[in-house]
């Protein structure tokens, strides 16, 4: 039951610095926000911001940390791990050479964006951040990996044929534990639901879900 983060890892404990090459940032937009807070200057800020404090409370959205919590919850209830390395550094141990580089800021809107960076970890490997708006800031709404690796089976062998590029998407690994745990227990299966941006509470968002469902039904 354990979510598999699939970073490269090797030994070490120390920190890095980030760093961003302004002349290679590129820049795509869907809306044009005159706020200057949607600007890619100030995106490229707060990132340096967000990694500098590594830190999920202040650095994630309420729909993420709704998730994480829930997943913590479980974990610490049931035993299990769903989680094995550190997101903010790619990887369980950091290189003392550890650095990011800000590749890109794609489709920005009012209340999301993304952002695409190189984090070096004793390997270079491309991390995909898809951000929202609230609270009056960027927050990280999901984290995506790409790494190389194969698909393996029930068995642990890998699959022929499989090799090749790997995405992790935190979101959906989150879920996907919340759900084998929920169906293993013979419990309802809350990760199939949507948490909205804005909803702080795992439980909130399933009445929500289940006045919808009651209303659809004529229930």
């Amino acid at each position: 039951m354990t979510m598999l983060v699939c970073f490269v890892t090797a030994c070490g404990n120390k920190t890095g610095e980030g760093s961003t090459n302004g002349d290679s940032l590129a820049v795509s937009t869907t809306a044009a926000p005159s706020d200057p807070q949607h600007s890619a200057e100030f995106i490229t800020l707060r990132i340096d911001s967000i990694y500098k404090l590594r830190n999920n409370e202040l650095c994630c959205s309420e729909r993420y940390m709704a998730l994480y919590n829930r997943a913590q919850q479980i974990s610490e209830e049931d035993g299990t791990q769903f989680i094995d390395a550190d997101h903010w550094v790619a990887g369980q141990d950091i290189d003392e050479e550890w650095n990011y580089e800000l590749m890109s800021i794609d489709n920005i809107a009012d209340s999301t964006a993304q952002v695409t960076m190189n984090i070096h970890n004793y390997t270079d490997q491309k991390v995909v951040l898809d951000l929202v708006f609230e609270r009056g800031s960027w927050f990280i709404d999901n984290f995506h990996f790409f790494f190389e690796g194969s698909d393996y089976d029930g068995d642990g062998n890998s699959i022929p044929g499989s090799e090749g590029m790997k995405e992790t998407d935190e979101v959906k690994e989150m879920q996907n534990y919340i759900q084998q745990i929920a169906d293993r227990e013979g419990q309802e299966a809350e990760a199939t639901i949507d948490i909205p941006r804005g909803q702080r509470s795992v439980d909130a968002a399933l009445k929500a879900a289940r006045k919808r469902v009651d209303a659809a039904t004529g229930n």
